[in-house]
């Protein structure tokens, strides 16, 4: 068996160059070195990696995240739209439900019944120019609620708004009808939204209002 013998390079009295045997362990030892700079290049090379995986993980959740802040603050500016219409509407039912208590003793019921009204439809939106809440808010001042039919139904916005809001009604007694709206563009682009309740008298000309809201481009 013929076994291979480790030299080493040194230079000899006149500069010239000669081999010496290296015994096993000299050897490792000069390998050593270059086994370690590759290890550190490899786990260099692997963190690098590491690292662009973590950004793009990043990027992918700050895109979600920013989708999710966008669709709750639009969240909640709608719902500023839909529990006023429903107020409105239930203001308007109210009065609808009390406005035969006027009526003469001795006023036969089937003749209050039919007596029975909604509040004057208003006749204007609040603000009175719906470009006022487009892609901005309004504020509102106490004027704006001193007509018909916020007056009766006892309704105002004290803080800032992002909609405008209306109500009409037509008939009285049993084929009165009341509607409720909110009309507005969040985000400045054209497109309008409108959120719509209907309130109307039932069998017993009791009015209710309805469990159907109209949504039109609630996304916009």
């Amino acid at each position: 068996m013929v076994l291979a013998q480790s030299f080493a390079v040194k230079l000899g009295p006149a500069g010239c160059a000669r081999a010496e045997p290296m015994n096993r362990r000299q050897a490792l030892r000069r390998k050593a070195p270059l086994q370690r700079d590759c290890r550190r290049e490899s786990a260099l090379g692997f963190s690098v990696l590491e690292l662009m995986n973590v950004l793009a993980l990043v990027a992918v959740l700050s895109t979600l995240g920013m989708y999710g802040l966008a669709k709750y603050v639009r969240h909640t500016k709608t719902a500023e739209a839909i529990a006023s219409v429903e107020a409105i509407a239930k203001g308007a039912a109210l009065y609808y439900n009390s406005s035969d208590s006027t009526q003469p003793t001795g006023t036969k019921l089937e003749a209050m019944r039919a007596s029975r009204h909604f509040p004057p439809s208003s006749r204007g939106s609040v603000p009175f120019d719906p470009t006022d809440v487009q892609g901005k808010r309004y504020k509102s001042a106490m004027n704006d609620w001193l007509g018909s039919p916020w007056r009766e139904i006892r309704f105002s916005i004290p803080q800032p708004q992002f909609y405008a809001y209306g109500f009409e009604t037509e008939g009285a007694g049993s084929t009165a009808k009341g509607f409720a709206s909110a009309k507005g563009d969040l985000d400045g682009n054209g497109v309008w939204s409108v959120y719509r309740l209907t309130v109307q008298p039932d069998d017993t000309t009791t009015a209710v209002v309805s469990s159907t809201l109209e949504r039109i481009n609630p996304e916009e």
